[in-house]
């Protein structure tokens, strides 16, 4: 597990060049000759796979925000759903910006859905719309989720400068 925020918007980097990989390689394949029923099949579940992995890192460092920064795992049956709902919130206990935007907690909660889909039903029964619809919320939760983790990451550094600060100055002050 990436130790520090720095390590995790290196993750988030690396997720954002795989969804764009993801998304160059359904342009090539749209204007490729169609593919017959297996081969479709097989081509849509590993679509599917791959954006319910890309769902996955995301999630992974939410959670790092809960855990390291929060200081409040979430544990229960939909704790995933709460978490998504709490970084999209600031809070005062510690004090810290909402990570993410309401929007973008839309999003992200509607892969979450199709994640638990994905891993929880045979791939013959997935519907080529939705996936291709969740491919398109991938793209761009993944471009959303890179600036504002990058702006949340921002806040951080600034909160840490601050504290510092104060923490100089009480010292200074002391007799």
């Amino acid at each position: 597990m990436p130790a520090s925020f720095e390590d995790q918007l290196a993750v988030v980097e690396e997720l954002l060049r795989e969804v764009q990989r993801m998304e160059a390689g359904e342009k090539r394949a749209s204007g490729a000759r169609a593919l017959d029923g297996y081969e479709r099949e097989l081509r849509l579940a590993g679509l599917a796979q791959r954006i319910a992995q890309a769902y996955t890192i995301i999630e992974g460092v939410l959670a790092y925000v809960a855990r390291r920064i929060d200081r409040a795992p979430l544990t229960g049956e939909d704790w995933r759903k709460k978490l998504i709902t709490k970084c999209s919130q600031a809070l005062d206990t510690p004090k810290r910006s909402a990570v993410i935007s309401a929007a973008l907690a839309e999003d992200l909660l509607e892969l979450c859905e199709f994640r638990h889909v994905v891993r929880n039903i045979y791939p013959t029964r997935l519907e080529e719309s939705r996936v291709r619809e969740n491919l398109r919320r991938l793209i761009r939760a993944a471009r959303d989720f890179n600036a504002q983790s990058r702006e949340f990451a921002a806040g951080l550094g600034k909160a840490k400068r601050g504290r510092r600060r104060l923490r100089g100055q009480t010292a200074s002050t002391a007799p």
